[in-house]
Formats: C-alpha cells, structure tokens, sequence
C-alpha cells in the first residue's frame, strides 16, 4: 500500500523540526521556520473544509501523519491537533466567515476547551470577557477558538441542544482582540508549544462565530456529520504514541552505544535494558495499529451515513485512552533502564518523559469518554452526553 501524501509530507519535516526542537524548547516557542514549513504542508487544515484549502484527510492519515511529527517534536502536533476543532467548526459557518478564517490558509489556530469565560448576550451576538491560561500558539494564531458559557443573567443559560446542560459555546475571535501574556517561558514540559494565557475584555462575538457543539454543519460531508470530540480525542493520543517511537528511536541508539559505569557491561548486552526496547517496541506496534483499527470503522460510519453506533465509538474512546496510557508506561520503562543522561536537563528522553505526562494529563480532562467507553461495552449508556 503506498503512503499517504500528507504522510509523506510529515516524514519529510522531521529532519527540520528536529533541528529546531531545542531552540523551540529553549525560547518557550517554535521556531518560526517549523511553523512555516508545517503551514505550508496543510498539518494545520487536515480537517478543514476543502472549500477554504482543507485537506480534509481521512481519520486515520492525519492519526499517522500526526505520529511522525510527534516522533520528532511533539509541540508541533500540539499546534495541528488544537487547531482541528476550528477547522472542523468551519463547516457549520456561513461562506464569508469561513473564508475570513481561512484568510490566510496556513496558520495554525488557537484552541482552548475550558469554558472559562461569560459571554453575555448582546444584539447580534455576545460580549466576552475572561482568561484562558493555556493557549497553544496563540502568538502564531490569526484566529483563537476559545470555550465560553452564555449567561443569562448571573447564572448559565441552559443549552438549545440539551436543556439540562448549559449553554457552552466555542467563540472564534481575531487573535488581535484579544490580550497575550507571555507565561509559558515558565513551562516544564512541551515547552516548544508557546501556550500563553490570552484575555478577553469585552469582545463582541457575532452569533454566527459563536458556535454550538453539536450544531448540524453547512457542509455535510462524513469528516463533520458529529461532535469534533469523536475525531480530535484520537489524535491526541496519535501525539502519545509518536512520543513513544521518538522515545525508542532515542534509546536505542543510545543504548547501543552505551557502557554500564557500575556493571562496566554495554547497556545493550544487559538483559532488562533489551527487554525494554522490545517491550516497548511491541506496545508501540499495538497501541499504534488498535487505534487505526478502530479510527477506520468509525470512518466507515461516517461515510457510510448510517452513523457511528456506540459500540464502535467505545473502542475508538478506550483504544484512545489506553494508547497514552501505554506510551507514558513505555517511556517511564526506558527512562529507568536506559542510559543515566537521560537524567540531565534538555537530553531527548528527558524531554520525552516530561512531554508524555503533559499529553496524558490533556488526555484525562475526557478521562469520562473512557468510563462511558466500559459502560456501553458492559450493556450499559455512556456517561458523556457528547458520546
């Protein structure tokens, strides 16, 4: 089977992401060539609508593509997967605003999920006012798509979509409303991400730009026929598991090259340091193709029109929160049985370790997609109302 365009395209930057990985790191920010170069390649619209220059990809090629870049700096698919649900949300926007956001094709956009701010109700859309600490690349960003709760009142107003929830909207404002502090040069794990705090004082909102998850799209097409969440959730542990193979990659090479100073025996002759690398090569190999495997029969949902029954979905959901949880696993193994620089400050696997936690906690913010996931494999409903 040959590879996948936008796979190709993924392996072919990793040799400049990797160049520029430390730089990244060490400025809280990537650099401006990657983010460039990634642009360029359309690892920012892999879900956007083709009418404004999406690729619109196949599931199970952004999940691919996505682990190659995450192989070699996983800032850099933190800044494709946060802009998948603007992209996404394009769908559901009339002609002239999708275009006004697709303006400039290749920029990323930023995303946070944490309804943090009040919108309040104004004629023709909302004011919004409130801060979101963690915004990844919202300094490259020409656009944020930011969580907010319609108020009614001093209280939340309930939801169109489900009265006995409230009313939280995704509100895409310009990045140049909206109030960056640089805070993340403070960060002790993806630091390349630049996920500053942006603040929003009374910002008008236009209703269009406000959007309802769930809403039916403009454009019905199979990548935008349910909630975002059944899409992007899988990426983000494509993010884990391309930290696993960057972190195998890096061991063994350092590994084979390695002597124990205490045993004085070369680390790749000792046996608990070979069945590390080959327990974690196996869990990489499992995790990766279970995902795939489960990312294509929800696809074949989608474009089958027939919709995605819940059984299918709670073993994409579980699939999901198991491969991170495997990969931080993994990478915790070869961190202890590997070589001791791995300890010092800035070495690969170090930032390994500390990048994995930092996905993995994102992961469990949806920790409840994964107990729904059992529910329904037990007979039971799902928890999450987004299912």
């Amino acid at each position: 089977m040959s590879e996948a365009p936008v796979v190709a395209s993924a392996r072919s930057l990793k040799p400049l992401i990797s160049e520029h990985r430390r730089e990244g790191e060490v400025q809280a920010a990537l650099a401006s060539p990657v983010v460039e170069a990634a642009g360029k390649a359309g690892l920012f619209r892999l879900f956007a609508p083709k009418e404004v220059g999406g690729l619109e990809v196949t599931p199970s090629e952004a999940f691919r593509a996505t682990v190659e870049i995450s192989a070699a700096d996983p800032a850099v698919s933190w800044y494709i997967v946060n802009s998948m649900p603007a992209c996404m949300l394009a769908a559901a926007l009339p002609e002239t605003e999708r275009n006004a956001l697709f303006a400039e094709p290749d920029k990323n956009f930023g995303f946070s999920a944490v309804a943090l701010a009040k919108a309040t109700p104004v004629d023709g859309g909302y004011r919004l006012n409130g801060s979101w600490p963690v915004v990844t690349g919202c300094n490259d960003a020409k656009w944020c798509a930011l969580a907010g709760i319609v108020m009614a009142g001093d209280s939340p107003r309930n939801s169109p979509l489900q009265q006995d929830r409230p009313d939280v909207r995704i509100f895409l404002v310009p990045t140049e409303q909206l109030e960056i502090a640089q805070t993340w040069q403070h960060a002790a794990a993806m630091r390349g991400t630049g996920s500053n705090q942006a603040t929003a004082t009374d910002v008008f909102v236009p209703e269009v730009l406000a959007c309802s998850m769930g809403a039916a799209p403009l454009i019905d097409r199979p990548l935008y026929r349910h909630s975002p969440t059944l899409l992007t959730l899988p990426i983000f542990a494509a993010v884990a598991v391309g930290i696993l193979q960057g972190a195998i990659e890096i061991a063994s090479v350092e590994i084979a090259a390695k002597v124990s100073s205490v045993t004085g025996k070369a680390l790749k002759d000792q046996t608990e340091t070979q069945i590390a690398i080959a327990d974690a090569s196996a869990a990489l190999r499992a995790i990766r193709a279970g995902s795939i495997e489960a990312f294509d029969a929800v696809w074949e949902g989608l474009q089958s029109g027939e919709g995605v029954s819940n059984a299918v979905k709670a073993e994409m959901y579980s699939s999901s929160f198991y491969a991170g949880d495997v990969a931080r696993q993994m990478i915790s193994l070869l961190y202890t049985k590997g070589t001791r620089a791995a300890f010092m400050q800035g070495h690969a696997l170090e930032r390994c370790m500390a990048n994995i936690h930092a996905v993995v906690a994102a992961i469990d913010a949806r920790r409840g997609f994964h107990h729904s996931a059992g529910a329904v494999m037990l007979g039971g409903e799902p928890l999450e109302a987004a299912f």
